[in-house]
């Protein structure tokens, strides 16, 4: 039957329908977690297909995040317009299919983080750059791995006061927690780990609980 399967949507900012391919439920198979909890899977990755190119537009958005963008004001998609004309020739030629390349996925990830910006959503920018690292990863890139969850991590801190989801507060502790962890800064890793489980104590997030155990490595 196969792992795959091709749908369509329109996009957000322009209204052009375009087909994608998702990945069937029953070919979803997760073989192991990180320690930030990024999944490795055991055949293809669905975090690939998550994220869509409009191919008229170029306008670049997590798949799902369609009624984020209907609330946007005519300004800001004015900005989005604008600033797409400019970078749509450089992604090259738009691939939502199966056989997207990993080359073309970084590119669609900096370029999400980038929408993102302009529309002024810190959570969904820091989740862009996480993706980043996890190919990276993935290469045994350490440092652009590395590189890229600082950012993360940073662009949540200049925004703390904005961060008005448990979604976006719960990304921002651990990831602080965990930036220290892997750069050996235990004292720092787990007071921030304390202070996610703190908060969320009750949670039955998996960032929560994973918070839980690391900073019983410590």
């Amino acid at each position: 039957m196969g792992d795959f399967w091709e749908d369509t949507t329109s996009c957000p900012l322009c209204g052009k329908a375009f087909p994608y391919t998702k990945i069937k439920i029953d070919s979803i198979r997760i073989e192991k977690y990180d320690d930030d909890l990024k999944p490795t899977y055991r055949g293809p990755n669905p975090l690939h297909f998550s994220i869509l190119t409009c191919p008229k537009c170029g306008f670049t958005y997590f798949n799902g995040d369609d009624d984020l963008f209907k609330r946007i004001g005519k300004d800001t998609k004015k900005d989005l317009k604008e600033y797409l004309k400019r970078v749509r020739d450089k992604m090259g030629k738009i691939d939502n299919s199966k056989n997207k390349s990993i080359d073309f996925l970084k590119k669609q990830y900096a370029l999400a983080g980038i929408v993102y910006k302009i529309v002024n959503n810190p959570g969904r920018i820091a989740r862009t750059f996480i993706r980043l690292a996890w190919i990276f990863r993935e290469e045994g890139k350490e440092m652009a791995e590395l590189k890229m969850l600082v950012s993360a991590v940073e662009i949540l801190e200049k925004n703390f006061k904005d961060l008005n989801s448990d979604e976006d507060l719960i990304m921002y502790y651990f990831f602080k927690g965990y930036t220290n962890y892997r750069i050996g800064k235990k004292k720092e890793a787990k007071e921030f780990f304390n202070k996610l489980v703190g908060r969320y104590k009750n949670s039955k997030n998996p960032y929560v609980k994973q918070a839980e155990k690391l900073k019983g490595d410590l």
